[in-house]
């Protein structure tokens, strides 16, 4: 019998040491981890209506490009806090965007949306103390922003809305038939006009992230860096599995080039059929937003955004890059929103010309950081400046009108 029972203390004492050595492992790890500044915070959650939005009050350092202090305020905003019920002496601008508007590199006070705030302030022909909000959240296609707009931004009553358009991936995430993520909400087309497709809302990944155990991980990132890492392994995994699926889908199609070269000649030179439609999609839509703003009796800008390959300061680099596109005009995509705004009356700020010009003039990356790859990826402090300055000329010159 006293055999019996030493057996099982020993056996109890064999399973809490390695409890105990378990614990002391992944605390180690944990501190380790917090002392090397590895961080994977979650910044989005799932939402109703737009497949997912920017999580109220979730904050972390931003690490993979760049480096910044990013903090989400209470009504899920990448901004300060702000009351949705202004006051009379203050005039609104409301920014909607994507990755570029969010600007998760890059401090807060050094975004373009927060420059042009202090800019457009300083502009003699203002209209009282002027705020500019940020709706921008990362991925988002120009769909999701026209449901921002109308299911949050109307609350802040602004008195312009601007749209940050950025042609490199807005028009092909438009496109159900383009895009790979299923787990947004697309605007498909039905009777020569558009239909909301909500079937998002059945997706493997919103139906994860609206689960209690997607919910519960999405706050225990809130406080072990471990589950932050692991939670980053799964999420690449999964976009390099759907990567894989769509390399083998154009593989199949024999006829089919590398999927890169389809996107640039598609975007420049819209031949094929679903990139034709693509294009008529993000045009209908920036016009129903056009239409939705001017009956709240506001005003409509479209700003166009630049891309690496515009505003590259090699003046060969833009050559070679224009030679892989069968279209010679680098600055096609901007033109042709500056053609919808004159037909649809709104106005429309081009920025990668004026920003080319500077960068070459000057020598100088406006993409890219020393973290990642210079001449790539999202604006950098310089290209937010540079940024700003053109959109707050243009429009201190609009709120004399």
């Amino acid at each position: 019998m006293l055999i019996h029972w030493m057996k099982k203390i020993k056996n109890f004492i064999n399973i809490f040491t390695i409890f105990i050595s378990l614990f002391i492992g992944l605390l180690l790890v944990e501190i380790g981890m917090r002392i090397a500044k590895i961080e994977y915070p979650m910044f989005q959650t799932y939402d109703y209506h737009r497949g997912f939005s920017l999580r109220p009050n979730a904050s972390g350092w931003w690490l993979r490009e760049g480096e910044a202090y990013v903090k989400i305020n209470k009504q899920g905003l990448r901004d300060k806090e702000y009351i949705k019920n202004k006051n009379k002496n203050i005039f609104r601008i409301a920014v909607l965007g994507d990755s570029f508007a969010e600007a998760r590199s890059i401090p807060i006070k050094k975004t373009f949306w927060s420059l042009m705030e202090k800019e457009l302030n300083h502009c003699k022909k203002n209209k009282g103390k002027i705020e500019v909000i940020n709706f921008g959240v990362t991925e988002y296609s120009t769909a999701q922003q026209l449901l921002t707009l109308r299911h949050h931004v109307w609350d802040y009553e602004p008195d312009i809305v601007l749209l940050a358009f950025f042609s490199d991936n807005d028009i092909s995430d438009n496109s159900k038939i383009l895009s790979n993520k299923d787990y947004r909400p697309f605007f498909v087309l039905k009777n020569n006009g558009l239909v909301l497709d909500n079937s998002f809302r059945k997706s493997k990944t919103y139906l994860l992230l609206k689960s209690w155990i997607g919910q519960f991980v999405i706050k225990l990132t809130d406080y072990s860096r471990i589950t932050q890492l692991l939670k980053e392994v799964y999420i690449k995994q999964h976009f390099k599995k759907q990567s894989e699926n769509r390399k083998q889908e154009i593989n199949n199609n024999q006829n089919s080039p590398d999927e890169n070269t389809i996107s640039y000649n598609q975007i420049y030179n819209p031949i094929e059929e679903k990139w034709r439609e693509a294009w008529f999609i993000t045009e209908s839509i920036i016009k129903l937003m056009n239409k939705e703003v001017k009956e709240k009796n506001s005003k409509f800008l479209v700003v166009t955004l630049s891309n690496p390959a515009q505003v590259h300061p090699d003046p060969s680099f833009r050559r070679t890059f224009i030679k892989k596109i069968n279209n010679n005009d680098l600055f096609y995509p901007d033109k042709r929103i500056k053609k919808l705004g004159k037909k649809e009356d709104f106005l429309v700020v081009n920025l990668a010309k004026q920003m080319s010009d500077y960068a070459e003039e000057n020598k100088i990356f406006l993409h890219g950081f020393n973290n990642s790859v210079m001449g790539e990826g999202h604006w950098n402090i310089e290209g937010h400046k540079i940024a700003s300055q053109i959109i707050s000329k243009k429009m201190c010159e609009s709120l004399a009108r």
